[in-house]
């Protein structure tokens, strides 16, 4: 990535800026939510430890510090991927990303919630992701 971004530089001019979006390197929260509370049951772990992210990381990083880039503005947000099950989430998982997995007591503590909670609740991937602007060093 540090290749592709070093690359970039030349084509965007003064005005120009890269907005680079992605996913944080730590394990997604998988939450059960009801209409009036919200449940933690483990997390969304990966055979690769998430080294992608923390790959993405790194290179902003390393742009900034070689100063190819400055980062001008930089957010840390939050979104949810919904299931109405566990096994919607797992179908979703299995056909969308790879080297992802859940527990047995992760899945174990979804099923117990979901039987608790009743009719409406949700199987929620809680994601955190960063946006950062980089403009030309």
């Amino acid at each position: 990535m540090v290749h592709a971004l070093e690359r970039v530089r030349p084509w965007l001019g003064s005005e120009g800026y890269v907005l680079e979006i992605h996913d944080v390197s730590a394990p997604p929260r998988i939450e059960v939510h009801t209409q009036q509370h919200q449940f933690y049951a483990g997390q969304l772990l990966s055979t690769t430890n998430y080294e992608g992210e923390y790959q993405a990381d790194q290179a902003i990083d390393d742009v900034i510090q070689a100063g190819i880039f400055n980062s001008r503005h930089s957010k840390t947000f939050e979104y949810y991927i919904r299931a109405d099950s566990l096994s919607s989430l797992q179908d979703f998982l299995t056909e969308s990303w790879e080297n992802t997995y859940l527990t047995q007591g992760t899945q174990q503590k979804v099923h117990e919630l979901e039987g608790q909670s009743g009719h409406g609740s949700e199987v929620v991937l809680h994601m955190i992701s960063r946006m950062i602007k980089l403009e030309p060093g």
